[in-house]
């Protein structure tokens, strides 16, 4: 995994990486992720890609060598593009709280992620562990920093068990976001923001301040008004 990182060109500073100029490799391995989300991965062959892109089917091979590699270094373009956009939106969050909301009510309406997830298991599980194995290394890292400045904020009750607490939100997320997780019967299957709503919330409320309880409680008044407009709308 860390091999095909190398080779996509990334940024933390969003401003810079839309107005720097893309290399032709870059470029292809934007267009393709937009390609396998859009079309779906089984769907998409290297004569799509060369056509839409101009170039040929020579190139494309000279430079990744088969669609496997071309699918995987758009994937992970893909991911870490997503995260560098979600940093910039989270960095006028007025507290740790309205981040986390900002980070898993952006996870739990994702349906294309969540499809095209789906079937990198079914047609390339390889490619697929190694993501969801930098997807948990990732996580684990962003809430353990999360949970750190929720106590420094006075939000979250210092004496936690943090490890154990990490360790029962990232399971939760897994058993929320995969809709085929195990052991839950289809007609108990409910829906990603409901199961957020309840799971995610209620946990952090545990760990909560009396603090901390005020500013989730006004926030999930916000995001449930705001859930509301929009299935009126």
């Amino acid at each position: 995994m860390s091999r095909v990182l190398e080779n996509v060109s990334l940024n933390n500073n969003n401003d810079h990486v839309e107005k720097r100029v893309m290399d032709p490799k870059e470029r292809i391995v934007r267009e393709a992720a937009a390609m396998f989300l859009d079309e779906g991965i089984k769907s998409v062959r290297m004569d799509d890609i060369a056509a839409r892109l101009g170039v040929s089917k020579r190139t494309l091979y000279e430079m990744f060598g088969d669609k496997r590699d071309l699918l995987e270094q758009s994937v992970i373009w893909h991911f870490n593009r997503k995260r560098e956009l979600m940093h910039e939106r989270t960095r006028s969050a007025g507290n740790v709280f309205e981040e986390i909301l900002t980070i898993l009510s952006d996870t739990s309406r994702n349906e294309r992620d969540a499809v095209l997830i789906a079937n990198l298991k079914k047609f390339y599980p390889d490619i697929c562990v190694g993501l969801e194995e930098e997807a948990h290394r990732y996580t684990h890292a962003k809430f353990d920093e999360l949970l750190d400045r929720g106590i420094e904020e006075g939000l979250l009750m210092p004496d936690m068990n943090k490890e154990l607490a990490l360790m029962t939100l990232v399971y939760s997320m897994a058993a929320i976001f995969d809709k085929k997780h195990r052991g839950v019967p289809a007609h108990h299957v409910v829906s990603p923001t409901l199961a957020f709503e309840y799971v995610i919330v209620n946990f952090f409320r545990g760990l909560s301040t009396h603090k901390g309880i005020e500013i989730i409680d006004e926030l999930v008044k916000n995001y449930r008004e705001k859930n509301n407009r929009e299935k009126n709308n």
